[in-house]
């Protein structure tokens, strides 16, 4: 799977994603999203997440230039970050603290989460998951449970992961659905180009203050 990922210079996936978030009143409340994502690598991207509540973010890389538009609010950001795909994913989230889509697997980490990381790992069998066989798989770090279920036959791509945070409050868990894998889509250059919307407000995209460690 990392070497049939890591190998594709473009790919389109859509990803329905569920999570669960503890509420102050001890009831555990479940939201819903959905994420389309565009990549040419090494350097052009474009998602969309669509959420439940009928709100949107469009996201748009080229050429070092990250543009973000939330709507209905119809306001955009506009940030310079690093060239390629995985350096600009990394310090979006790191420095800019913004959520992006399969961060870990966009920004090169697969390796990491799946060979290198996980302290503990388990082949469960097989699993029928969404009209196919797939290999289902457990493992488990110092922070978290993870799952994964690939594909067995044909392409061998991930069809659904499962994160749960085991040492937060209410074990939160997230879990992705993904769909239409693609590996020969039909971009072109307005696919991750931006074109600044009608009315729209422009907003700036802020570093996240660190915290000084004592």
């Amino acid at each position: 799977m990392i070497a049939f990922m890591s190998g594709s210079t473009e790919l389109w996936v859509r990803a329905q994603v569920s999570y669960q978030v503890l509420q102050e009143t001890g009831q555990i409340v479940h939201f819903d999203r959905m994420h389309a994502i565009s990549l040419a690598r090494p350097d052009r991207l474009f998602w969309e997440t669509i959420r439940d509540d009928a709100s949107a973010d469009s996201v748009w890389f080229s050429d070092g230039v990250l543009s973000m538009l939330k709507r209905p609010d119809n306001v955009y950001a506009q940030v310079e970050l690093p060239a390629t795909v995985p350096e600009m994913v990394d310090e979006l989230v790191s420095v800019y603290n913004v959520r992006v889509p399969l961060s870990d697997l966009l920004a090169g980490h697969a390796r990491e989460i799946f060979i290198t990381g996980p302290i503990e790992r388990w082949y469960i069998g097989q699993a029928w998951v969404d009209g196919g066989w797939t290999h289902h798989m457990a493992l488990r770090n110092e922070e978290l449970d993870f799952e994964v279920w690939v594909r067995s036959e044909g392409d061998p791509v991930p069809v659904r992961f499962a994160i749960t945070w085991v040492h937060d409050e209410g074990a939160p868990t997230y879990v992705a659905r993904f769909r239409d894998w693609n590996f020969s889509p039909s971009f072109d250059d307005a696919t991750f180009r931006f074109t600044t919307p009608a009315d729209a407000e422009r907003v700036e995209i802020l570093p996240v203050p660190i915290e000084p460690e004592y």
